[in-house]
């Protein structure tokens, strides 16, 4: 909602400036209503009240879960699923958006609740990783029958809790395999559901998930098969732009996390693998400057995610050497005086480098 209200002010300003006529400026209005996304501020705070609800419900059956008799809970749990998910596919029958998905999180959420405590009622083998599994396969079922996006987020979030759970449990062989299989369904359900947040938490949990599994087989090919895709991701999004959207949808983002993921992982081996050798960590930053200057020149005039990274990459390496090296060298207010001059340069260079691409996004406008 707010951006679209942000875009047409923009419209308002170019039609008294005579940039537009009414007829195309009608038309832009009515193009961002269109396409513009329908979960907005309303359906943010419907969510959280639907988290603050399940979590009340929670608290408040376990609170009196001895006291009442076993009957009594499990029909309670089965009330609370059927409300969340029928009143939740009635609300969407009726166009509603927002509550909708609000009572479906409810009955995810209780679903969640629901394992543990009839597990726990009637002491039922397994531990916490196969209830967390069992969490997100109905999850995922749900997301899929019933069509919703905030469901499949649920399972996204749900998989990321199987992941920090099942790292206590030392059980690599499972979740190495398991954790991918899970993201697969997940991406499916995402291109059947069209839940564009769900996409974000994906890409998430996939970067965790290779550092974990980097931590548990200790291989240094994990990072670097990694840091190999991560780069061909963003050269896919900077170099093959039109190929990668029509193929994915979803090119600028994914060129983002790309390039998240190189920086990631050269960062780790800088100050984690070579914490004490200055010279390898010098090496190591200036690769990590030359991909900053990459993500610049290749896809900051039209990527914002890359751009913003790569100058706040670009400013923080550059004073973490001048620190590792210079800083121990001179004395403190000689170092002061050194990043207060490097600070000055860093604006300079942001600055210059904002016009540059300023003019080729103009450029690139004017070829389209």
């Amino acid at each position: 909602m707010a951006f679209s209200i942000g875009i047409k002010k923009h419209i308002a300003r170019w039609q008294q400036a005579g940039l537009i006529d009414e007829v195309t400026a009608d038309l832009l209005r009515k193009d961002v209503e269109k396409t513009r996304s329908g979960f907005g501020l309303g359906g943010i705070l419907a969510v959280l009240g639907a988290v603050l609800l399940g979590a009340a419900i929670i608290s408040l059956v376990a609170a009196n879960w001895e006291v009442m008799p076993r009957l009594v809970r499990v029909v309670m749990i089965i009330v609370v699923l059927w409300i969340g998910y029928v009143g939740g596919a009635w609300r969407a029958s009726l166009g509603d958006n927002r509550f909708s998905q609000a009572l479906y999180l409810i009955a995810a959420i209780t679903f969640g609740a629901g394992i543990a405590l009839i597990g726990q009622m009637y002491h039922l083998s397994g531990d916490a990783t196969e209830a967390a599994l069992l969490w997100t396969a109905g999850t995922m079922v749900a997301a899929l029958l019933l069509r919703s996006p905030v469901l499949v987020a649920t399972g996204v979030a749900i998989t990321a809790l199987y992941l920090f759970m099942v790292l206590d449990t030392n059980d690599s062989h499972t979740y190495s395999w398991l954790l991918p299989v899970l993201l697969f369904i997940s991406a499916g359900l995402v291109w059947y559901t069209k839940a564009q947040i769900a996409r974000h938490f994906i890409a998430l949990v996939l970067m965790a998930y290779v550092f974990a599994l980097y931590d548990d087989l200790s291989g240094d090919w994990i990072l670097w098969l990694a840091a190999m895709a991560g780069g061909a991701l963003f050269l896919g999004d900077a170099l093959s732009t039109a190929v990668l959207q029509r193929l994915t949808g979803w090119s600028k983002a994914i060129g983002a996390y790309g390039f998240l993921m190189l920086l990631l992982v050269l960062s780790y081996f800088q100050f984690d693998r070579f914490d004490s050798e200055v010279s390898d960590q010098v090496i190591i930053g200036f690769g990590i400057l030359a991909c900053a200057i990459a993500g610049l020149v290749l896809s900051g005039y039209r990527n914002l995610a890359v751009r913003w990274m790569s100058y706040t990459v670009f400013s923080l390496e550059v004073l973490y050497l001048a620190f590792k090296t210079i800083g121990t060298l001179i004395g403190t207010a000689s170092f002061f005086l050194s990043a207060g001059v490097l600070v000055l340069l860093l604006a300079a260079f942001v600055v210059r480098m904002e016009r540059r691409l300023q003019k080729k996004i103009a450029q690139a406008e004017g070829a389209a």
